[in-house]
C-alpha cells in the first residue's frame, strides 16, 4: 500500500523554489565482483558470484512548470544544497551540482523545464 500521495511536492535549490510536477532520487552503490574459479563440483549451493559494496552515488531529476519570467541557465554548474520535499513527511536533502536544464515549449501544453542534479555528498531522507 502507498504511504503518501504525489500530489504535494517542493524542491528548493540556490534559494529558489519551483513549481514542480514531480522530482525522482535514485541512489546507488557501486559493486565490485570478488568472485574467484572453484575447483569444487557446481551445486546450488556453490559457484555463487560475490560482490563488495563500494562508493555511493546519488541523481536528482526535477520536472516542472517553466515560470512566466523563464528560468537562467546560471544554475548549471552550481553546487548548492538541494531539498527534494513531498510535504507528506518524506524528505530528502543533500549538496549537489545543477549538471542540466531542458526547456520545452510545446503547442498544446505550458511550457516545462527539467533540471538533473548531481550529488556531491551524503544525501540523507527523513
Amino acid at each position: 500500500m502507498a504511504s503518501f500521495h504525489g500530489k504535494k511536492g517542493i524542491v528548493d535549490f540556490t534559494g529558489l523554489t519551483f513549481e514542480i510536477t514531480s522530482f525522482t532520487v535514485d541512489a546507488n552503490i557501486e559493486m565490485a565482483e570478488t568472485t574467484v574459479m572453484s575447483s569444487v563440483s557446481a551445486t546450488s549451493a556453490t559457484h555463487w558470484k560475490t560482490y563488495l559494496p563500494g562508493f555511493k552515488d546519488w541523481t536528482a531529476t526535477v520536472e516542472g512548470v517553466m515560470p512566466a519570467a523563464g528560468i537562467g541557465l546560471t544554475s548549471v554548474g552550481t553546487e548548492a544544497a538541494l531539498g527534494l520535499d513531498s510535504t507528506d513527511g518524506k524528505d530528502w536533502a543533500g549538496t549537489a551540482i545543477c549538471t542540466g536544464i531542458s526547456m520545452t515549449s510545446p503547442a498544446d501544453d505550458v511550457g516545462r523545464v527539467t533540471l538533473s542534479f548531481q550529488g556531491v555528498a551524503a544525501l540523507t531522507a527523513s
